[in-house]
């Protein structure tokens, strides 16, 4: 097979894989490459593609064998899980030989690892866009977006709040992710930036209670970070950044207190997790919405921009996100080259754009009192 412009995508018969298979068939020009233990799955998958995509068997826990595969492609898009077993070995093998690489791990520990090759990577033109699915991912660029467009439209920006939530159904591989990094995190007095600062909040500070309008409607939240909104807070420091989660009741916060502080079996932090989706009982099934206040002339505004994922298609916002990066990279569009969360890897504005052209839907509103 041609390497030159061929899109390889790692763990693609998985239900993240397919929507990333998909979206490159339906927008882009290159060739597929499908990789993963089930060579009759990954032909099956290839099958539905007119020709444009075929199949290898890959073991990703193999350097030789993913050396082999990523050997084959210019760009890298990793689906694979748990993040926690697999690490950054396909990051490793992606840089080896020379592939641009997107992942949408959600683990700061594979930037991490790959940061000592970023200038190296820079120098070579490549982009390691890492954290590029939904939550995390679009979490993180939104605010970052909302941002941009607020410097636009007004002449101080005060503060700025991110509210997010899921009650769409893991699957078992992100669910063994999610658990693990809650207990990894711990207990941790809540916080935010201030002026690129942390600093502890106030009581008050750490719940809401927030009407975002239709069609996420009212909720309470819980002030709640991730390392990739933790980086968004320390560049945005003309501003104070609070990051909020959705809380359905008491014993969400019971069980992800639970999670993070006992060592329990991977099986019971695993059902307790799902649960706490399953109670979310969401009028959507994610979302993440971003308010921005400040001043204009002399009075003061407010700009909320918001993304909903809505009619239960599992895992397409997290294929869609990490398809357009690809695309933007194979078409030379403006990706930075290096290691870069997706927040900081991509133009907000340019990319939003993109996403809307994928189907994402965004909606934005100023008002000014």
């Amino acid at each position: 097979m041609n390497r030159g412009g061929t899109f390889g995508i790692v763990g693609a018969y998985g239900a993240t894989g397919r929507v990333v298979a998909s979206e490159l068939w339906k927008s882009c020009g290159g060739e597929i490459l499908i990789g993963g233990r089930d060579l009759g799955k990954g032909k099956a998958l290839a099958a539905e593609f007119d020709g444009k995509a075929s199949a290898v068997q890959l073991d990703i826990l193999d350097a030789y064998s993913l050396d082999d595969f990523c050997g084959r492609c210019s760009i890298i898009v990793n689906c694979a899980g748990p993040v926690r077993v697999l690490e950054d070995h396909v990051a490793q093998a992606a840089f080896r030989r020379r592939c641009h690489y997107i992942d949408a791990a959600g683990m700061s520990m594979v930037k991490e690892r790959m940061l000592p090759h970023s200038w190296e990577l820079e120098d070579l033109g490549l982009s390691f866009v890492i954290s590029a699915g939904w939550m995390p991912g679009i979490s993180e660029l939104l605010p970052v977006y909302a941002e941009a467009r607020a410097r636009a439209r007004m002449d101080t920006i005060d503060s700025l709040l991110v509210y997010f939530g899921d009650s769409g159904e893991w699957s078992t591989n992100a669910l063994c992710d999610g658990a693990w990094y809650i207990r990894q995190l711990g207990l941790r007095r809540a916080g935010y930036f201030r002026k690129g600062e942390w600093t502890r909040a106030k009581m008050s500070e750490s719940f809401r209670r927030v009407d975002l309008d239709d069609p996420v409607g009212p909720g309470r939240f819980a002030m709640f970070s991730t390392p990739e909104l933790n980086e968004v807070g320390r560049r945005l420091n003309h501003l104070d950044l609070f990051t909020y989660t959705y809380l359905s009741g008491f014993r969400t916060a019971l069980a992800t207190t639970v999670m993070a502080l006992l060592p329990l079996p991977e099986g019971w932090r695993v059902r307790l997790l799902r649960d706490v989706f399953r109670r979310n009982r969401l009028p959507v099934d994610g979302f993440v919405a971003a308010q921005i206040f400040g001043g204009f002339q002399g009075r003061r505004v407010t700009l909320h921009v918001q993304i909903v994922f809505k009619e239960r298609r599992d895992y397409w916002i997290h294929g869609a996100a990490l398809a357009t990066v690809a695309r933007m990279v194979s078409e030379g569009k403006a990706v930075r080259a290096g290691v870069h969360f997706l927040a900081d890897a991509v133009d907000p504005i340019a990319f939003m754009s993109e996403l809307r052209k994928a189907g994402v839907e965004q909606t934005e509103k100023f008002d000014l009192e």
